[in-house]
């Protein structure tokens, strides 16, 4: 009897998991669990430390520089951009990025990008990546021409 028990509950938990998954809502539970255990007991911020090099002498890891914190929001605006906002959301969090966000406009200023009507269709990050193609391209060009 007990197996029968043991399977019809096994059974049970998978049709939830399916019918979760489905609904988008177990994507949004493991988001949400994720960001508690970063903002949690600090183990996130030991291992975030060490991935940033931080020296681990009290005091937490070191602020990350300029030029990271900039890629996390170029990141994040491109999550939220095509709807992860689960995952936007646990970067947010492991990124101490907080819920400020930095105005387009001052993102494409940092990285030299020209906001127009063309790239508002796309993440800034797909801007930035296009544009740096570009630059390339007219360099081959340049080199290709010289010789």
């Amino acid at each position: 009897m007990n197996v029968t028990k043991e399977t019809s509950e096994r059974e049970l938990l998978d049709a939830i998991k399916k019918l979760l998954k489905k609904s988008g809502h177990l994507d949004k539970i493991q988001a949400e669990v994720m960001t508690d255990a970063c903002e949690g007991d600090g183990a996130a911020e030991g291992a975030a430390g060490g991935r940033r090099g931080g020296a681990g002498g009290g005091g937490g890891p070191p602020p990350p520089a300029p030029e990271v914190l900039l890629v996390n929001e170029l990141i994040r605006e491109y999550l939220e951009w095509n709807g992860y906002l689960y995952t936007a959301a646990v970067l947010s969090s492991e990124a101490g990025l907080g819920g400020a966000r930095r105005a387009r406009g001052e993102l494409c200023a940092a990285v030299g990008v020209r906001d127009d009507e063309r790239s508002l269709a796309l993440p800034l990050l797909a801007n930035v990546v296009a544009a740096y193609v570009e630059r390339i391209r007219r360099k081959l060009s340049r080199s290709k021409r010289d010789t």
